[in-house]
């Protein structure tokens, strides 16, 4: 009697283990209502790892798309549950003639909402076009002064 009870509490414990899921499941991504800016629909379907952080736009009276940009890549890794590195749009919002977008990881990406270019990277460039431009005129400053400072040895030298 003993050893049947012994053997169905094994069944039942067996049974609750093998049932029991432990799970990282992620939940369902936000969903992202669409923008309707200057006659363009901006739209995220966020839905799948197949868009995660793209972004579309389309013309509001023939549905016609305009520009697609996917505004940021997520890297997979493996040897990970894939779903739990999974990262989609949470917010879209239009500021200051701006498309702000904010990622699950709340990054923030800018695209211009006419052409989907990625304002960010302008920025970046802009900004290294400006220091380089910075720097080149220092350089050739420095190539002035040291050639005027010859000349002045040169003329003095010949008195």
């Amino acid at each position: 009697m003993k050893k049947k009870y012994i053997f169905i509490t094994f069944l039942l414990v067996f049974y609750f283990i093998n049932n029991l899921r432990v799970s990282a499941d992620r939940g369902l991504p936000a969903k992202i209502e669409p923008i309707i800016y200057n006659n363009i629909k901006i739209a995220a379907e966020n839905n799948t790892p197949d868009n995660m952080g793209i972004v579309q736009a389309f013309d509001v009276n023939t549905n016609k798309l305009l520009w697609s940009t996917r505004v940021y890549k997520v890297k997979i890794k493996n040897g990970i549950e894939e779903d739990t590195q999974w990262i989609f749009i949470r917010e879209m919002k239009i500021e200051n003639d701006t498309l702000i977008i904010i990622n699950e990881r709340n990054k923030v990406y800018e695209l211009d909402p006419v052409t989907g270019k990625d304002l960010n990277k302008i920025y970046y460039i802009s900004s290294k076009i400006i220091l380089f431009s910075a720097v080149s005129v220092i350089i050739i400053r420095l190539i002035i002064k040291k050639i005027k400072s010859m000349n002045q040895h040169e003329i003095s030298g010949q008195d």
